[in-house]
């Protein structure tokens, strides 16, 4: 019997990630979540409110931003890494870091990726108006992701804190991961 899509998608998000993490960030374990955050700068001042709460999260953030931080927001290091997609040469940076990324944070505005981002096995934190996004409910084993009702640091956070929760727990996760793959675009 072959394997399962879901079994292949852990197994590629694994192996991707023990070789991003392994030449990419000494002190990083590949035990704790890769979370990639698409930002615009007109959310600037949301964004590093945001990334001072990351810094006592476990896990490493990916920020895909089309700015580099203005000089008068303190630009968060250590476990926290900037990737501007206007770029050209870093579009092989972000589908690897997508690859092997647990999570992501999705504005309205990146909304229009949500389905790449979503078949490759990876739980979005967004916000609650998208039709594609139901609630995880840990108590009903329900849901494909994790939601936050308005665009603010509070709220963002919250729903980034119970994912960050979530993910500690394999067979809760696995709930997740499964009700993404069942998830119809349609």
């Amino acid at each position: 019997m072959g394997k399962s899509e879901y079994t292949k998608i852990l197994e590629a998000k694994r192996k991707a990630k023990i070789a991003l993490v392994s030449k990419s960030w000494a002190g990083s374990k590949p035990t704790e979540p890769l979370v990639v955050i698409f930002a615009h700068q007109k959310d600037e001042k949301l964004l590093f409110q945001l990334l001072e709460g990351c810094l006592i999260l476990p896990g490493h953030f990916i920020v895909v931003c089309d700015s580099e931080p203005g000089d008068h927001l303190k630009k968060p290091t250590g476990k926290i890494t900037f990737v501007n997609p206007e770029d050209g040469r870093n579009k092989p940076r972000i589908d690897q870091y997508m690859e092997a990324a647990d999570m992501a944070v999705l504005f309205e505005e990146h909304m229009h990726s949500l389905e790449d981002v979503m078949k490759k096995g990876v739980v979005i934190i967004g916000h609650e108006k998208s039709p594609f996004l139901n609630n995880y409910h840990p108590n009903e084993e329900t849901g494909n992701s994790f939601t936050f009702e308005s665009k603010n640091p509070w709220t963002v956070f919250m729903a980034l804190v119970r994912a960050n929760e979530t993910y500690r727990f394999p067979y809760d996760w696995g709930n997740i991961v499964r009700g993404i793959l069942k998830t119809d675009f349609k």
